[in-house]
């Protein structure tokens, strides 16, 4: 079964969506755009046992400085013209069709606290509707479909209202996001515009509104 890069994803959403300047990737070059914040970016989600919907085997990325499971693999990509370093698990080896440390018996991740960044990010979602981003914490558009470790379909996430310890921990991913950008050399992204919305409705993120960066 193919590998992932769940690089891509990254970049060609994540990073397209906070971007302030145009960048190029893989030959396609990615221009800025509003980006409209949902107050239910602030929500939180549960994680129920025996699910592992959202773990198919894909790329496991991290950046040179962050703490690592296991020993990871250097790789070097081209990004806007510049050469990047991360540090990825391919699972190359891994010939099940979901990741290497799934539990496939329980639903749990085995690198649960130190998981790479792509999954640490779910379930925030950018997504462009005519040329506008939208960023909100919602679920799967099709998590009716994916497969789950008891042998069924349908994954068994679902949303909880905000508080203040799930915008806590929405700030926390976007942070990570923010430091992604970073080091891929995204000049004054949104990131920060992003985490400065949080802080204003961390008191009481009931009340959070919609802005446009």
């Amino acid at each position: 079964m193919a590998e992932r890069d769940t690089l891509d994803k990254i970049v060609e959403s994540y990073f397209a969506a906070i971007t302030s300047h145009p960048f190029t990737y893989k030959g396609k070059t990615y221009e800025p755009a509003p980006l409209r914040i949902s107050p239910g970016l602030l929500r939180g989600f549960t994680c129920p046992a025996g699910c592992g919907g959202c773990c198919p085997k894909f790329s496991l990325d991290y950046l040179p400085y962050e703490e690592m499971p296991y020993e990871m693999t250097e790789r070097v990509v081209n990004f806007n013209g510049k050469e990047v370093s991360v540090f990825s698990d391919m699972q190359k080896e891994n010939k099940h069709f979901k990741c290497k440390n799934l539990d496939l018996e329980t639903g749990r991740c085995g690198v649960h606290g130190k998981q790479p960044f792509s999954c640490d990010f779910e379930l925030i979602r950018f997504i462009n509707r005519q040329g506008i981003w939208y960023v909100n914490e919602q679920l799967f558009s099709r998590g009716w479909a994916m497969r789950i470790t008891d042998g069924g379909t349908g994954a068994k996430c679902t949303i909880t209202e905000a508080t203040v310890e799930t915008a806590m921990d929405v700030a926390r991913r976007i942070e990570r996001l923010s430091e992604w950008a970073d080091h891929f050399g995204l000049e004054n992204h949104k990131a920060q515009g992003i985490l400065a919305w949080i802080g204003k409705n961390l008191k009481d993120p009931s009340k959070a509104t919609t802005i446009k960066l």
